[in-house]
């Protein structure tokens, strides 16, 4: 974020529950109030009375698209992301950035995909529009096509060891 040489795709993977969507909605709030080649806070942090925090809490953010499995008409969660919902992405980057930085879109999860969604991805993934980043959050990144996994950035997060989480712990 600091040099400004942000790549427009991110493949964040691990286990569920490690915060993947946690650091992809930091990374988000980053870039979407201070832009790239400014630094950014240490440890990607936001006041919670920062109206970009609170936008990007509220889903209401002009530069934030997430897209997740959708409710059906009965207000259950849909078991997969269909092809609709990824080509909302496709509207989205057509238009310019709203506050004039950058346009972030979270996938959360890509695993959740149908085979027209993940095809529909890819076709945005290999012409990326100018200042945009997406941020696909995976716990099996292997069920990702293998021409989309070749457009992104790969950060794996792992599960602290032992005396990394009691140092975090007695720091805290």
């Amino acid at each position: 974020i600091a040099t400004g040489q942000m790549h427009h795709a991110w493949l964040i993977s691990g286990p569920k529950g490690i915060g993947k969507a946690t650091l992809a909605y930091r990374v988000a709030r980053c870039l979407l109030r201070y832009g790239a080649g400014t630094p950014p806070p240490a440890g990607l942090a936001l006041a919670e009375d920062d109206p970009v925090f609170r936008q990007v809490r509220a889903l209401s953010h002009p530069d934030l698209l997430v897209l997740r499995r959708p409710v059906d008409g009965t207000d259950r969660i849909q078991t997969v992301l269909p092809v609709d919902e990824v080509r909302k992405a496709l509207e989205f980057f057509s238009l310019s950035a709203g506050a004039g930085g950058w346009r972030i879109c979270i996938i959360d999860s890509v695993d959740d995909m149908n085979i027209a969604a993940a095809n529909a991805l890819l076709k945005i993934l290999e012409e990326p529009p100018k200042q945009s980043v997406f941020f696909l959050i995976s716990h099996a990144p292997g069920r990702l096509l293998p021409t989309s996994r070749s457009r992104c950035r790969k950060l794996a997060l792992s599960p602290l060891n032992d005396a990394d989480l009691l140092s975090v712990l007695s720091v805290h």
